[in-house]
């Protein structure tokens, strides 16, 4: 096991270690990393195409390139006690590729998991873990963040434990989202939701939905500028949003098909392969299901704003990773294409890629593996505008959002 470091003076204002966190958070949410080959595959596929990036270097880091593998600078007395809850599942694995592609500090690390997993071992960083039972008496004393992935019923039934031992969750589940007390935060979006959080001072920090998080990013810059009215989104998202267990049946699908059997269908109910269908979420009382509503009433939230007009339809379409969304805004002001892509260009997370020339727009192909970054080729007229939003749901970095072949009309 590794040394723990001397416990460091307490910081008052967490707001820019739980960027990083809460980012960690959303793009663990976005999907579990596919295996080594597949991943090798799809990233010599997509080298090919020109990417420009948004985030500026990182220490250790050069634009566009990778850390050296040999230099980790994430443990560190100065930085906070971590634990991940559910550390044994894919998207756990996903916080601590996070934590390790981020060098984020921290000055140990507790691995929590279901009594079933307890007494595994992980390595991480060249070091041994061994994964922890959650439900043990004092499995959150020390901890100063405690990042949950596990599903609402964990969160809901071991947050307030980790709360009350005075570490700060950061949920990636929808238990906490609509809780008035708890801040929904993207980190580009509304930072200011956190300011009040304090190490040491137990508390929640709800990650949104990845549709919200994808729609948010692009549509708020503008938002602020404009103000949106109303909102119509359509989104096309990937096997990877459903988990590994659906990217697998995907593939396996795709080749029954192909050889002519009846494909198999654990994980959905019917075929995903060559087809689309509605998302696989519970139908709602108001005919929305529960994956559209959480766009609609997440969205409400974050902007501190429950007069804004949303409607969402959410579709699954047979694409590996990187979900697509299509956004149409309605403005209270005036906005033209020209201050459009200036405020785009200026906002946290975003680049402005417009090919017109060669009718060359990203896909998801394309986005897969790579940091943050916002393309976009629209036309804006008057108050009105659409855009089609990519994002990507492989990295284990943060969502990579692209806008798309977009047309305006009059409503």
């Amino acid at each position: 096991m590794p040394r723990t470091a001397p416990t460091p003076k307490k910081t008052k204002n967490l707001c820019e270690v739980f960027f990083e966190v809460v980012r960690a958070a959303g793009a663990a949410a976005l999907g579990p990393v596919v295996d080594s080959t597949t991943r090798a595959a799809t990233m010599q596929a997509a080298a090919a195409v020109h990417r420009p990036h948004l985030l500026g270097a990182t220490p250790g880091r050069a634009r566009g390139g990778r850390r050296p593998s040999t230099v980790r600078m994430a443990l560190r007395e100065d930085g906070p006690s971590v634990a991940i809850v559910g550390a044994t599942g894919a998207v756990g694995q996903e916080f601590l590729r996070v934590i390790s592609s981020r060098d984020f500090p921290y000055r140990s690390i507790r691995l929590l998991a279901s009594e079933r997993s307890a007494g595994k071992r992980l390595s991480f960083e060249d070091r041994e873990y061994t994964v922890q039972d959650l439900a043990a008496p004092g499995a959150f004393d020390g901890v100063d963040i405690a990042l949950f992935s596990a599903g609402g019923g964990v969160s809901r039934a071991y947050a307030p434990a980790a709360v009350a031992s005075g570490a700060v969750v950061v949920d990636n589940s929808s238990a906490f989202r609509m809780d008035p007390a708890v801040p929904l935060v993207i980190p580009e979006v509304n930072p200011e939701a956190m300011e009040n959080i304090r190490l040491g001072k137990g508390a929640i920090v709800a990650n949104p939905n990845c549709s919200t998080i994808i729609c948010l990013m692009a549509a708020t810059p503008l938002h602020r500028h404009a103000k949106v009215l109303r909102m119509v989104v359509s989104t096309y998202q990937a096997a990877s949003g459903a988990g590994a267990a659906a990217m697998e049946e995907l593939k396996l699908q795709t080749q029954e098909v192909l050889a002519g059997k009846a494909p198999t269908c654990n994980i959905f109910s019917q075929q995903y392969a060559f087809n689309i269908f509605s998302h696989n979420a519970p139908i709602l009382e108001n005919g929305y299901n529960e994956e559209e509503m959480k766009m609609v009433k997440e969205t409400r939230k974050i902007w501190n704003d429950k007069d804004v007009k949303i409607t969402a339809t959410c579709i699954r379409v047979p694409v590996m990773r990187a979900h697509a969304e299509s956004v149409n805004l309605q403005f209270e002001k005036p906005l033209d294409e020209d201050s459009a892509r200036e405020i785009l260009r200026a906002a946290p997370g975003v680049t402005i890629i417009d090919d017109r020339a060669s009718n060359h727009f990203p896909t998801p192909l394309e986005v897969i593996g790579h940091d943050i970054s916002f393309q976009a080729h629209e036309h804006i007229l008057y108050l009105d505008f659409s855009f089609f939003i990519h994002a990507k749901t492989f990295s284990p970095l943060d969502q990579w959002i692209i806008i798309e072949c977009s047309r305006c009309y009059y409503l």
